[in-house]
């Protein structure tokens, strides 16, 4: 759940959604993350109506890590059943349908895992493997440099904030 959560706030700030608010603890501060570059070069991007080969979808999904499976059911998995691409990111809560006609991507969809039925439409998806497998040479930031110069920190209590993320950044 902290992997998905994680990623789901580095992909909002990489997108620059306005008013975002993150709330996190000062040992997550401390954590390295991937940089935006490797970010961006490593999130599969997809809209409807899009003209692209679904085998090609599934050879980025293999190289970025996700495993195939028959049923899609937790983050990292994909499913292939004739023209439907069932795809778990690593950046959302419900995983993604992708149905294909032919060479072009017709719909997507979020679907329920334990119904398996359509939930709602989307005109495009980014799909993001799990950062800590998947690009594991990739040189790490800290969130700080992540969030860029505009980001404003608030803290209840600073000095406790930089005195546990040095802590946790010795060890």
């Amino acid at each position: 759940a902290n992997e998905i959560l994680r990623t789901e706030v580095l992909s909002r700030l990489q997108k620059g959604e306005e008013g975002l608010c993150v709330v996190t603890y000062p040992d997550a501060l401390a954590e390295k993350v991937v940089s935006r570059k490797e970010l961006g070069e490593n999130t599969l991007k997809l809209h409807a109506g899009e003209r692209v080969d679904m085998n090609f979808v599934t050879d980025v999904l293999r190289s970025y890590g996700f495993e195939y499976v028959d049923y899609v059911y937790e983050p990292g998995q994909y499913s292939v059943r004739g023209g439907i691409v069932d795809v778990f990111s690593f950046s959302e809560s419900k995983p993604y349908r992708l149905d294909f006609f032919g060479d072009e991507v017709d719909s997507i969809r979020r679907f329920n895992i334990s119904s398996q039925l359509s939930a709602d439409k989307l005109e495009r998806v980014e799909i993001i493997p799990d950062l800590n497998t998947a690009v594991q040479s990739a040189a790490r930031v800290s969130l700080a440099r992540f969030a860029g110069a505009d980001a404003a920190f608030w803290f209840y209590d600073a000095d406790y904030v930089l005195r546990r993320v040095n802590d946790v950044r010795r060890r």
